[in-house]
């Protein structure tokens, strides 16, 4: 099991009065289970009532169109943020896409529901954010094809602009979602422990046709174009965000990711995995939060 530096479950991060916490997570099935139980739902919004972000990017909101929105905006309403309107995924069996913002915290000053113009399996969001009055950013949220490599890559493609200064103008850029994909540096998983019929998804074909490594061109390509990890950032060890709820996936390995771009990476304060039993059950990822100071750090 990957576990952060001190080999321990990791803690909450520090919550200072300069800083913005922002937190990703794929709720699976949009927190719905068999014959419409809706237990886990409840409780991801308990969980996140206590977490209290400032920004939370949602995946996976399947069924959460019906009713006008109505899930969406009982999460809202339970941990005081405003949503923004959904991504729709309309390939990706109805897994849309939400971002929600803390008002005394955060100023929305844009937003394009469809900046792929549907170029993306699920969907890419993108809005333009004010931290405390302090600090403009721009944030992308997605959830990368869960198909294969090939699918990955091309997505990744449309977020490489943003690694950098684009068009002479050097923005600030944060990405947040579940990527499918480990990260750059992260120790290989023995993929033959899963179906081969699973395997697809995650390993490049070696040239005589069997399964070989991790596809991880979609990262790399990311990495290159100038966007970095929060946790290499900090020298600290990743921590698994997927592989501990089915039992033929049962597999450590990353998936869920919130990136900053060359000219955030010095406001990074701080970034946790929440891996604990309550969290092991409320879906088939982990929450990620990284917290950003509106002045930048020293580390």
């Amino acid at each position: 099991m990957l576990t952060d530096a001190c080999g321990a479950l990791p803690q909450a991060v520090p919550r200072l009065d300069d800083g913005v916490h922002l937190v990703t997570f794929n709720i699976r099935t949009g927190g719905i289970d068999g014959e419409g139980d809706e237990s886990r739902r409840k409780a991801q919004i308990e969980f996140l009532s206590a977490l209290a972000p400032d920004v939370l990017a949602l995946q996976e909101l399947r069924g959460w169109e019906q009713g006008d929105w109505r899930r969406l905006w009982e999460l809202a309403n339970a941990v005081g943020m405003v949503p923004l309107p959904p991504v729709l995924s309309r390939s990706g069996r109805g897994n849309h896409l939400a971002l929600l913002v803390r008002p005394e915290t955060v100023r929305v000053q844009g937003h394009d529901v469809d900046a792929s113009r549907r170029s993306f399996y699920h969907g890419l969001g993108r809005v333009r954010l004010l931290l405390r009055d302090e600090l403009e950013i721009t944030a992308l949220f997605t959830h990368l094809c869960f198909l294969g490599g090939d699918e990955r890559l091309a997505e990744a493609r449309w977020l490489t602009g943003y690694g950098d200064t684009y068009e002479g103008e050097a923005q600030r850029v944060v990405l947040l979602g579940d990527l499918n994909t480990i990260g750059l540096q992260d120790a290989e998983p023995d993929w033959g422990r899963i179906p081969a019929n699973l395997r697809s998804r995650h390993c490049q074909l070696t040239p005589s046709g069997k399964f070989g490594v991790t596809d991880r061109r979609a990262i790399q390509l990311l990495h290159e174009a100038g966007w970095r990890d929060p946790f290499e950032l900090h020298g600290r060890e990743p921590h698994r965000t997927a592989g501990y709820w089915s039992e033929v996936e049962l597999l450590d390995h990353r998936s869920d990711f919130v990136l900053v771009n060359q000219h955030l990476t010095g406001h990074v304060a701080g970034a946790v995995v929440h891996d604990t039993p309550l969290t092991r059950r409320l879906s088939d990822h982990l929450p990620v939060e990284v917290r950003l100071s509106t002045r930048p750090v020293s580390r």
